[in-house]
């Protein structure tokens, strides 16, 4: 286990729970959803990554589990939520000297805070960490051995959240940075909406770009994401 994955768990706890004995209102939402994400990059050990092309097309075809839900809590000024998504691919290559048969399982967990100030309406500062394991495995048709590589990463990031409501459509655009302290750099974006068709239901839609640079001695991780969000939110 590395340093960043010891300190993640103490630090999102106090992040996330730190305003929950507040006497404002909150409303909490599970929000289930399915992000048929392309991935374009590099994955392996170093000097010998592996080039992942997989097209928002093509994620049926390669994925074989996934998993994801985002819940939030929100008050009029603060909020705080967790993001988890979980995915497995696996696809084949086919080159010249051999064929390769490359399985990504990923891990991806987000916690933040937001505050809007007084002068702001529907604009949040946000803050969190972002938590990603990665484990890999590569086989080599014909060239032994069968190559495994895994590594976990944890940093902080910063953003902003533009979420205007109209009757019973919300939208959201929201993005931001981090990085610095196990990738290199790392940003993302969402654009969405959603329709609140009763009380405690809503579908959603978005469009999600997540872009990671990381490198240890074991593993390169230099990936773009990319795809389109599709979820039913119920709040409580």
């Amino acid at each position: 286990m590395t340093r960043t994955c010891r300190v993640v768990a103490p630090l999102l706890l106090a992040m996330l729970f730190s305003q929950a004995a507040s006497a404002a209102k909150w409303q909490y939402e599970i929000t289930p959803y399915l992000w048929t994400a392309g991935m374009d990059g590099d994955i392996g050990p170093p000097g010998r990554t592996t080039s992942v092309d997989v097209s928002f097309s093509d994620y049926i075809e390669f994925v074989d589990a996934a998993l994801a839900f985002v819940f939030e809590a929100r008050s009029d000024k603060w909020s705080y939520g967790v993001d988890l998504m979980w995915v497995k691919l696996q696809e084949d290559l086919g080159l010249p000297a051999a064929t390769i048969d490359a399985e990504v399982e990923q891990l991806l967990f987000e916690g933040w805070v937001g505050y809007r100030p007084e002068a702001w309406r529907n604009l949040r500062v946000m803050g969190g960490v972002r938590y990603t394991d990665v484990d890999s495995t590569f086989d080599f048709v014909g060239l032994p051995p069968n190559l495994n590589v895994s590594d976990s990463f944890a940093d902080p990031f910063i953003g902003l959240e533009w979420r205007p409501r109209r009757g019973k459509w919300e939208f959201l655009l929201q993005g931001d940075i981090g990085g610095g302290v196990d990738a290199d750099f790392a940003w993302g974006a969402v654009f969405g909406a959603s329709y609140q068709f009763s009380e405690s239901w809503s579908v959603k839609g978005a469009y999600r770009f997540l872009d990671i640079d990381f490198e240890s001695d074991e593993l390169v991780f230099d990936m773009f994401l990319e795809g389109l969000m599709i979820g039913v939110g119920y709040k409580f």
